[in-house]
């Protein structure tokens, strides 16, 4: 027997998936071979959800803290102990906190949002993640789009500013790969090669940048462009080219090359790829080099570049940083919350500690004290509040430290409708197995917590009906509720190129160029010269790692030059060392990485001391109120 269904995990492909029974009651995932995107093929990172769902060390029933240990408790038991808790703080609202991940996508995924909307709880503002690239792409075009995926075929070229697709977008990978066979260029640039120690290779030419500078290497493109002539055309479609322009000028080349450690050839080899008549550049932006203090700056810069080289509103040329997963949907149904306090997420640690007036705190979607930049202190934080609630499938560092844990569904044991922010289908990721022991889907954990604190909860269908009831998905779909149930995706009525005729999104229709001066990187301490950079794993997404994978020592990439001057040897113990503590791991030797960096991979427990966010400070990016974890700047000493 098959199921069409469709993988929730926080990952730009929203696979379209089949899960298979056989005869014997085995199951088995793969790529929905129907789906556009899909195209018959997943990751392992979604293929792993089975072991996920039957894991012996899952959470399936309700937990409750007593003294150092938990133990079994009713779902009654666990939800009169909470709402008794959450009805003395009615009347004080703001002592009340949720906290909502994107451990997983999803419509109904954000009920617990209405709910706790709804009671007035304080919230957060900001992102861990993707906020930077949003907000500088609306600074910028004054609408959140981008070309369809498909135009990346008709490419002559494609730059990708450090995005890892082989680790985070296996169907990008193959875009790029398919575009590379029709001929087009692909030039890569980061600190390190995103193809060490993969099997396929989809770049014709790697460009290894300082970390955290790619402004600077965008600015000077644009410098030589200017300088050339930029034609009037496109000069006349920004609300402000004359003095940007000015003050490009003005720059100096060898301060820009200096700043990102980029030779003059691979700077004439760009101002060639984007400078040249009648040939379309795409360009990807990665979502790393946004977790930098000047994250914003970085995305805004690129997307100059693409703008005053012609490489914007034309068939396979654009600038692709990714667009809103709910885009699509109205959200309409979650409106009515009550005006509520925002703390910021990136320095949550802080802002529990300084309010000092928490009293309850809800969690869910999230492994937020091994997510968040200073984990230790986020433990400090949850310690101070007198209810933790937790929903959870396992007992993460977050987990651990909770007073109260609340199974949840994971995916295929819960009903969903999600978009993506790579492609512009919407999938529907079908409820095939029952949740495991007592587990429930947050949906209905949610609308039984309503239901006792007598908040009116919408139902189901009706939220996916009112969801989906939108002009991109009806003017291609009638019924479109009955239809994405029965085929498992719908595809949406976007335009295959975004920003046509250079019309964009601000009141004036013109593009807008960066207002502010370019910022040189802060100085560096010579005490703490390196740059951390946490980056994705190719197998788990983001903490979302078995316990039995983390017994291991953490792994820390470093080129061999750099460890030589720190008289490490290949493969032998280190510490990482920051300003607010250090971290224990294998140095490996890895030529790939730059002599500046360190790399390890995200994802780590505290547990088993592989989080590296014991070790990063609470940064903000320029734009967006980002976390800027990239930027954290440390040195390695010998183990003794």
């Amino acid at each position: 027997m098959e199921r069409i269904s469709a993988c929730t995990l926080d990952c730009p492909d929203g696979c379209s998936t089949i899960v298979t029974t056989d005869e014997h009651g085995n199951h088995s995932i793969k790529g929905n071979p129907a789906h556009p995107i899909t195209q018959g093929y997943t990751c392992k990172k979604g293929k792993h959800a089975l072991a996920r769902i039957n894991a012996p060390d899952r959470i399936t029933t309700p937990l409750m803290r007593s003294g150092s240990t938990f133990v079994p408790v009713s779902w009654d038991k666990a939800l009169t102990t909470i709402v008794d808790k959450i009805s003395t703080l009615r009347n004080t609202p703001d002592r009340m906190l949720h906290v909502r991940g994107y451990g997983f996508h999803g419509v109904l995924a954000d009920t617990s949002r209405y709910l706790f909307g709804q009671l007035g709880a304080s919230g957060t503002r900001g992102a861990l993640c993707d906020n930077a690239i949003m907000e500088s792409c609306i600074l910028d075009f004054g609408a959140l789009d981008q070309n369809s995926h498909t135009e990346l075929l008709n490419a002559d070229c494609i730059v990708n500013w450090g995005r890892d697709v082989l680790r985070s977008s296996i169907h990008t990978a193959t875009l790029l790969k398919d575009a590379r066979n029709k001929g087009c260029k692909i030039v890569s640039i980061s600190p390190a090669s995103p193809e060490e120690g993969m099997r396929i290779h989809v770049s014709d030419l790697h460009i290894q940048i300082r970390p955290g500078t790619d402004r600077h290497l965008a600015a000077a493109v644009i410098r030589r462009l200017a300088n050339e002539g930029i034609p009037d055309n496109i000069l006349n479609r920004t609300s402000n080219s004359s003095t940007f322009v000015r003050f490009i000028k003005t720059l100096d080349e060898r301060h820009l090359l200096d700043a990102c450690g980029v030779s003059s050839t691979e700077l004439s080899t760009l101002v060639e790829i984007y400078g040249k008549e009648n040939f379309a550049v795409s360009s990807i932006i990665g979502w790393g080099l946004q977790r930098y203090i000047y994250g914003g700056e970085n995305v805004r810069y690129i997307n100059a570049l693409c703008m005053l080289s012609g490489n914007v509103g034309q068939k396979g040329a654009g600038s692709y940083g990714g667009v809103s997963t709910g885009r699509n949907f109205d959200s309409s149904w979650r409106s009515g919350s009550k005006t509520s306090r925002k703390l910021l997420t990136p320095k949550l640690a802080d802002e529990i500690l300084d309010a000092n007036d928490i009293e309850f705190l809800w969690c869910d979607g999230t492994n937020a004290i091994n997510q968040t930049p200073e984990a230790t202190k986020m433990t400090q934080a949850f310690s101070t509040i007198d209810m933790v609630v937790v929903v959870d499938a396992f007992m993460n560092d977050t987990a651990k430290r909770a007073d109260i844990i609340l199974p949840c569904a994971l995916i295929y044991e819960r009903e969903d409708v999600l978009g993506s922010y790579f492609h512009n289908y919407i999938q529907y990721s079908a409820k095939v197995f029952e949740p495991k022991g007592e587990a429930r889907a947050d949906y209905d954990i949610a609308r039984d917590l309503a239901n006792r604190l007598s908040i009116p909860f919408p139902e189901i269908d009706n939220i996916l009906a009112q969801a989906l009831d939108t002009k991109e998905v009806t003017n291609l779909t009638k019924n479109p509720l009955e239809k994405i149930r029965q085929q498992g995706f719908l595809p949406t009525d976007r335009p295959a190129v975004a920003f046509k005729n250079l019309q964009f999104g601000h009141p004036d229709g013109k593009y807008c160029l960066p207002e502010s001066a370019l910022h040189d990187e802060p100085e560096i301490d010579t005490d703490f010269p390196l740059s951390l950079l946490s980056l994705i794993n190719k197998d788990y997404e983001h903490s979302q790692i078995p316990a039995e994978e983390q017994q291991e020592q953490l792994k820390a990439y470093v080129h061999p030059a750099t460890l030589k001057q720190y008289r490490i040897e290949p493969d032998g113990q280190a510490y990482i060392v920051s300003s607010i503590g250090k971290l224990l791991v294998q140095a490996v030797a890895d030529t790939s990485v730059h002599q500046e960096a360190i790399i390890v991979r995200r994802g780590g427990w505290m547990m088993f001391n592989r989080c590296a966010n014991t070790i990063v400070e609470a940064h903000v990016t320029d734009i967006g109120e980002n976390a800027a974890y990239y930027s954290q700047r440390v040195r390695l000493e010998v183990s003794e």
